[in-house]
């Protein structure tokens, strides 16, 4: 008997963490302009795109730790942008 409550405690669990996940989602959503919205399906077809042309790179971990010290690299030698004023 415990092991059907506990299945069920563990369903329930789930479904409200599924549904403040979705609520989450609905507010971020909502905040976005239609320009940003458009932005995003943009990016995303072209993804989906890059993928059925195979123009894609799979990584392992350590690939992937390589490829993050990588960016953060290149990003850290990048000026700030920021203006100073004279």
């Amino acid at each position: 008997m415990s092991e059907v409550v506990r299945d069920a405690v563990r369903r329930m669990r789930e479904g409200e963490a599924t549904k403040r996940a979705r609520t989450r989602l609905a507010d971020f959503e909502a905040g976005l302009t239609k320009g940003e919205r458009e932005t995003i399906r943009r990016g995303v077809r072209r993804g989906i795109n890059d993928i059925e042309q195979d123009h894609y790179q799979e990584y392992n971990a350590d690939g992937l730790r390589n490829l993050a010290k990588d960016l953060v690299a290149a990003s850290a030698k990048k000026p700030a942008g920021r203006v100073t004023a004279k």
